[in-house]
């Protein structure tokens, strides 16, 4: 059942709830989507956890202001919501662009944050968005062909093991999300760097990559020293839906062990290590 809250600067955002359980996790989709893309992992953790879905700003049911959508204010729109429910220290899991969201809800608001893991958010990484972003940026204004532009950007990130009927289908799931909404997500990001967010982010952090190219973990992890680095196997972009195995295991085994695996990771500079007797 869909609920709302109204944001301090009057926007409505739409959420839904499931389950019960600490800590709580509160999922955030990608650009141009909306909060139905978490069926799985709703049904894996809520027996367990309670679990939130919520609709960003210009997206799915939520109001759709003609705004510049930056990260930082859907991370504050977040952190509305937590308080709104009253949710102790829960788990924000960010897929694509909220990954952005997510790192940027941590800094702002990191009393409310207990971990935050993000899935296939490269631009987290940085340099990454202006390397591959930035080919893109002069057709994704209104009088050139953006949303084609859109279509061959998010093409690009999908795998061939990936499910076909994805790509064949992206235009017209896009024909649903306004001009406005396409150009105003994509203009906060022309000049977007993580690093002063990252730098600021302190709890605990699981990164999982789904194949993007060109990504420099060793310069994610010296602002981040905290983060652990997962991977999926056969399944680029949309690995929620296509190997929710994969990512539920993974997901299920950080929330558990959160804290224990970033001290780890401060520990060793990254890589598990085994601790074999001296001899």
């Amino acid at each position: 059942m869909t609920e709302w809250i109204t944001t301090s600067d009057s926007v409505r955002i739409a959420y839904h709830q499931v389950g019960a359980g600490d800590p709580a996790i509160v999922f955030i989709h990608g650009a141009y989507s909306n909060r139905q893309g978490f069926g799985f992992q709703e049904e894996y953790f809520s027996p367990n956890h309670r679990c939130v879905a919520v609709d960003l700003r210009g997206h799915g049911e939520s109001d759709k202001p003609d705004d510049v959508y930056t990260m930082d204010r859907h991370g504050d729109d977040v952190a509305e919501l937590i308080g709104h429910l009253g949710l102790d220290k829960p788990v924000l899991v960010g897929q694509s662009m909220a990954g952005q969201v997510i790192i940027a809800a941590a800094a702002r608001h990191p009393d409310l944050v207990g971990a935050i893991a993000s899935l296939d958010s490269p631009s987290n990484i940085p340099g990454w968005h202006q390397r591959h972003h930035g080919p893109y940026q002069h057709l994704m204004t209104p009088d050139k062909p953006f949303r084609e532009t859109l279509v061959a950007f998010l093409s690009s990130s999908y795998l061939p093991t990936d499910d076909p009927s994805r790509l064949s289908g992206m235009a017209e799931r896009l024909s649903e999300v306004p001009d406005h909404v396409i150009l105003n997500s994509w203009r906060d990001k022309e000049d977007y760097d993580p690093s002063p967010t990252l730098r600021r982010v302190k709890c605990p952090y699981l990164y999982i990559d789904c194949g993007q190219p060109d990504l420099d973990f060793d310069l994610l992890r010296e602002l981040c020293p905290q983060v652990v680095i997962g991977k999926t196997v056969g399944a680029g972009h949309k690995a929620l839906q296509d190997v929710p195995d994969q990512i539920n295991a993974m997901l299920n085994r950080f929330i558990q062990h959160a804290d224990g695996i970033a001290a780890e990771m401060i520990r060793t500079g990254g890589v598990f290590q085994y601790n074999f007797p001296k001899t």
